[in-house]
């Protein structure tokens, strides 16, 4: 409207939900995009092994014709050295034998001559499909790039567009909406997603690859045998399709199926049976749910705890406390390792120190705690051990406690 201030068209928008309501288009576009970006690499691979498989086939027909070649060439010699002997003995030599020796000569060489344009065709496709698998192989590489790069500009665009929707929660309802947990959630994504493109996805890769090397070794083998090879070689290439999905998409889904306390239990027995951290569980009180985005925020902090334990203090066992209270869950996570200071400065050094990447995780856990209104608190010493405790209070009315 014409004069209006900018806080009256926002008042207008949010009365309206027209705003929202475009935000939230904006976020199914981002997520259909990822979907199309993650199809556009899958199909920029699927060319190269296309294109991988058709020069090995045609380095394969082009030894075959240069084998035919070379044995007519001396097939050639032969016919040649035998019409020379006829030649010179002309007169030992019926009509219909000399003949017999030129029409010999003649069918060699326009052979020779098929073959040897033939070869040229074939070295010329080679080539050529040499030339192109080059360059798939690097519009692979930077397909694969520009899907890691956009998943993480998607990532940054949907925690921008969550804290403006935050916002405007905020402003209809007056009621804490946790958007920034969402950023905290795509960031764990990606670094999970960076682990299992770096570990189990290349692993398969290479079974694939490998799969392709036993067939092509195998020299007297029946044709069910290569069959099972090639689906197994197809069942590994699904496998690994679905491990890059989930590269874009991924959550703790244990909090969905079990609750907070349960799933924290499953993850240390996790931790324990990968022998990474033994942690010594133990909980008190009554159980209750709480916010789904607090549940998560909390199991995120003890998370990013207990991998400090296994990862800095320099020590293979910790503790983890639970206590329910009627106004409060508390949180306390303990080690004896070998301690930090907790407020000294992060480094300045280019590359990032154990103690760096530490501090980052501390900050994350306070930023998490903040987020959902907890309380945080870390009290270490080197040498002394780390106690990590959180506190969340229970703000769910009286009738939604369980």
């Amino acid at each position: 409207m014409p004069g209006a201030k900018p806080e009256e068209i926002l008042e207008d928008k949010l009365q309206d939900g027209s705003l929202k309501h475009i935000l939230n288009n904006t976020l199914e576009t981002i997520e259909e995009n990822k979907a199309q970006i993650f199809d556009i690499y899958e199909a920029a691979r699927t060319e190269v092994e296309t294109s991988r498989k058709l020069l090995e086939d045609l380095k394969k027909q082009t030894l075959q014709t240069v084998d035919r070649v070379d044995a007519l060439t001396a097939e050639e010699q032969e016919q040649k050295q035998r019409l020379v002997q006829v030649s010179s003995n002309f007169a030992n030599y019926s009509e219909e034998a000399i003949m017999s020796c030129y029409e010999a000569v003649k069918n060699v060489q326009v052979a020779l001559g098929v073959e040897r344009e033939k070869e040229a065709r074939l070295r010329e496709q080679r080539d050529k499909l040499e030339m192109r698998l080059r360059h798939l192989k690097v519009m692979l590489g930077q397909a694969e790039h520009l899907a890691m790069a956009i998943g993480s500009v998607f990532s940054y665009l949907s925690t921008q567009i969550g804290n403006v929707m935050w916002r405007i929660e905020a402003a209809q309802k007056d009621k804490f909406i946790g958007a920034r947990v969402i950023k905290a959630q795509e960031d764990e994504r990606h670094r999970i997603s960076r682990e299992i493109h770096d570990g189990p996805a290349q692993d398969l890769a290479n079974l694939i690859f490998q799969t392709s090397v036993c067939e092509k070794l195998i020299d007297h083998d029946p044709n069910e045998a290569k069959q099972n090879i090639r689906e197994l070689r197809q069942q590994v290439r699904d496998c690994l399709t679905g491990l890059r999905k989930i590269i874009f998409d991924m959550r703790p889904m244990a909090l969905d199926d079990l609750g907070l306390a349960p799933a924290l239990r499953q993850l240390c027995n996790k931790m324990a049976e990968r022998d990474i951290l033994k942690t010594e569980y133990s909980i008190d009180g009554e159980e209750y749910g709480l916010p789904k985005h607090v549940e998560i925020a909390a199991f995120r902090i003890v998370q990013e705890a207990l991998n400090n334990v296994a990862h800095h203090a320099g020590v293979d066992q910790a503790k983890l406390r639970i206590l329910y209270t009627q106004n409060a869950l508390s949180v306390l996570v303990e080690d004896n390792g070998k301690g930090f200071d907790p407020d000294a400065p992060p480094s300045e050094s280019p590359e990032m120190s154990e103690e760096a990447k530490e501090q980052l995780g501390i900050l994350s856990m306070r930023e998490r705690a903040k987020i959902i209104g907890a309380e945080f608190s870390i009290n270490s010493k080197p040498g002394r051990g780390t106690k990590v405790h959180l506190r969340i209070a229970n703000r769910m009315p009286p009738q939604e406690k369980s």
